[in-house]
């Protein structure tokens, strides 16, 4: 989950662990940090890194660019890969986060504001601004429509493409976070009430609730959902048996995952490392570092791009670590 304010509150946990240490004294000391020294990840290799401004939001992979925003300085960014360089800048205000794309508009809503923006991706043109619900935190294009939750008062809207209007709002438990459309329906994370939702796209109802912890970011495999957990585990779903089938520990906070080249790639944006995870094994074949608090991945050009959110970047490295 990202908080409003959770980057300051990540600054102060970070501050608090580094000046911590000054209560540990001499020997103790220097053996404490051997021990967090040798324990310390690899350091993730990147290709580029892309500065966008003061700090990346959710990545995405659309019309041939990478798309993410500036949740600081309120603007969606467009990355060229074929020069690793930002060729757009589209300001809107307050906090963009949310982001997908479909009939052939991107589609970004606002965490701050009960504003969602449909944009020309070639011109940058805003083209139409639309009321929905405040805290809105996940976005997919599936079934004709958009879909957006909202953590401010429990709820899915759906947005007609047609008419730029929610044409639906279903109660989607307590905090709805991520949301994807896989297997035949639409699955909803809802982090406050410990839920995986189903929901039927034809009759926008939830048909099944399913148990589990801290629900925050849900990520489609070939016979999978990854759920990432605020809980520091990201939970394997059978959706045909309807039961989660694995919990794999990764790092603190994961957040948005991807599906690259068969295995499951995740940002830890507490502890700014990387996991990437073997599904033969439910385990995680390797942790990685990365820059500060990486939220989001995708898979475009061959390449993983990474927003490292702190850093105000975006990182581009080869899909084999």
């Amino acid at each position: 989950m990202l908080h409003y304010f959770w980057y300051k509150v990540v600054l102060m946990q970070r501050a608090r662990a580094k000046y911590g240490l000054v209560i540990w004294a001499g020997v103790a000391a220097v053996g404490v940090l051997a021990v967090c020294a040798s324990a310390a990840p690899p350091p993730l290799d990147a290709v580029a890194k892309v500065s966008i401004g003061a700090q990346s939001g959710m990545v995405l992979s659309a019309g041939g660019s990478i798309w993410t925003t500036d949740l600081a300085l309120g603007r969606v960014v467009r990355i060229d890969p074929a020069t690793n360089t930002v060729v757009k800048k589209i300001t809107l205000r307050s906090r963009p986060f949310a982001i997908a794309y479909g009939s052939g508009s991107l589609w970004v809503a606002d965490r701050s504001l009960n504003t969602l923006a449909r944009i020309n991706p070639g011109n940058g043109k805003v083209l139409k601004r639309i009321r929905i619900g405040y805290g809105t935190y996940g976005a997919t294009f599936a079934a004709g429509s958009l879909w957006l939750t909202s953590e401010s008062d429990g709820r899915l809207r759906r947005v007609n493409p047609k008419t730029n209007r929610v044409t639906k709002t279903i109660k989607a438990g307590t905090g709805p976070n991520g949301v994807v459309y896989a297997f035949g329906a639409l699955w909803v994370a809802d982090l406050a009430g410990g839920k995986l939702l189903k929901i039927d796209v034809h009759k926008n109802t939830v048909t099944k609730r399913y148990a589990v912890p801290k629900a925050d970011w849900i990520t489609p495999s070939p016979d999978a959902l990854w759920v990432s957990s605020e809980d520091g585990s990201v939970y394997r779903f059978d959706p045909g048996a309807g039961k989660v089938v694995a919990k794999v520990a990764v790092g603190a906070n994961p957040l948005g995952s991807a599906w690259i080249n068969g295995e499951l790639w995740v940002p830890n944006i507490d502890d700014s490392t990387l996991s990437i995870v073997d599904p033969a094994k439910n385990a995680v074949r390797t942790t990685l570092a990365t820059g500060e608090s990486p939220l989001s991945i995708a898979s475009a050009a061959g390449d993983v791009w990474i927003s490292v959110s702190d850093d105000g970047e975006v990182w581009r490295v080869k899909p084999v670590q």
